[in-house]
């Protein structure tokens, strides 16, 4: 029994940590990759593949959280929060991935993974301009780099799209946002990846299922009553449609068990491996063409800098925290009683106490915060809502 719970409680072996990196790398750089496939192979339909997408990993994220009880009845938002915190967040997630993916219909998938390696030292460069974080001579040392590098992978394009360049940079400006977001908006509601998946999907899903609408509907519909061979969907669209879902769930589950089995730091590491996959695949498969000297240096910059910095930076925060908590145990004992209970009593002796109790729970948990059921009835109804409006207009058009 004893030996069982040791087992159960053992760290993962190198092996299994190795295995699932590589699921991750792969599953990652094939998700990106099909989209570019799908998108540059004559179904340029980003929102309708989007939201299919969204509607997918709600319904994946349900389950799952059928089988994790004690994350479904922590889950609890208000629906303030839910309004002005964690809607926000979805429509700037949304916006991004739609631009992410309009994107590599004018540039190399591979370019777009090498720019994305600019993202860690300007979320920090942001970070302080914006007072959140610590001015540091190494977060300029990296930048600095980091900037040479992106300019040499720009001038090492033979060709490059000016529609395309922008749409990239756009992605990755508000992958910078969405980033802050999360740090500003979702850290504070102190939800689970799975937990803000389950309520952050529908919400995205039904963005793209009323963009989708409005801007796809009528091609969809227009091609939907075409053959094949006059130019209707190929025998190929509902199987890269199938497989971009799958993948979306596999890249979701690998890394919550991937974080779960390590830490930041090999997260970290993995994460150039990720765009590095993603060049090399798709310059021999989607974009078949070889990268520029001047390319190849600029990425191998400006991925060594964000990976030399992300390491430093998780390194640091580590110890600032073994710092506090040192600080913390040295702090005196005699008279920490006293004075707690000098400051818990009020006016009228112990009354005080429980009004401070009574104001936490307003502040922090209401009686009509949403819970899990909410969570699941509410996310339901903006997935049909969606769908129900886009597959009308569809039928509309098809009339």
């Amino acid at each position: 029994m004893g030996a069982s719970a040791a087992g159960a409680d053992a760290p993962p072996s190198g092996h299994a940590v190795f295995v699932m990196a590589v699921l991750v790398v792969v599953v990652s750089s094939s998700l990106a990759l099909t989209m570019a496939h799908l998108f540059r192979s004559g179904y340029p339909y980003q929102c309708t593949v989007l939201a299919l997408q969204q509607l997918v990993c709600t319904v994946f994220a349900a389950i799952a959280m059928r089988f994790r009880p004690e994350e479904s009845a922590a889950l609890r938002i208000s629906k303030w929060n839910y309004a002005t915190m964690l809607l926000p967040f979805s429509g700037v997630l949304s916006l991004k991935l739609f631009l992410q993916n309009k994107a590599v219909q004018y540039v190399s998938p591979a370019f777009y993974a090498m720019t994305g390696s600019l993202l860690p030292v300007g979320v920090t460069v942001l970070s302080i301009a914006m007072g959140t974080a610590k001015f540091k001579w190494s977060t300029v040392a990296a930048a600095v780099v980091v900037s040479i590098g992106g300019v040499l992978i720009k001038f090492g394009q033979v060709e490059l799209s000016p529609l395309g360049f922008a749409l990239t940079m756009s992605s990755l400006g508000l992958d910078v946002v969405r980033l802050m977001l999360m740090q500003a908006l979702l850290q504070p509601l102190k939800l689970t990846g799975m937990q803000t998946m389950l309520l952050s999907a529908p919400q995205q899903c039904l963005m793209f299922f009323v963009n989708a609408a409005w801007a796809e509907a009528s091609d969809v519909a227009a091609r939907a009553k075409l053959s094949p061979e006059d130019g209707g969907f190929g025998a190929d669209f509902v199987p890269i449609v199938c497989t971009v879902c799958a993948l979306a769930i596999g890249v979701v589950l690998f890394n919550l068990i991937f974080v779960k089995m390590t830490s930041a730091i090999i997260s970290a590491i993995c994460t150039p491996f990720k765009d590095l996959s993603t060049i090399v695949f798709s310059d021999l498969i989607v974009d078949k063409r070889t990268e520029t000297p001047s390319a190849v240096i600029g990425f191998a910059m400006a991925c060594t800098a964000s990976l030399a910095y992300n390491i430093h930076d998780v390194y640091e925060k580590r110890a600032e925290a073994a710092k506090r908590e040192t600080d913390e145990e040295r702090k005196p004992l005699v008279g920490g009683k006293e004075d707690a209970a000098e400051k818990g009593k009020g006016p009228g002796g112990g009354g005080g106490g429980d009004a401070a109790g009574d104001e936490h729970k307003n502040a922090g948990e209401r009686d009509d915060d949403w819970l899990i059921d909410d969570a699941y009835t509410v996310g339901a109804w903006m997935c049909v809502v969606g769908l129900i409006i886009y597959a009308y207009v569809v039928v509309w058009f098809l009339k």
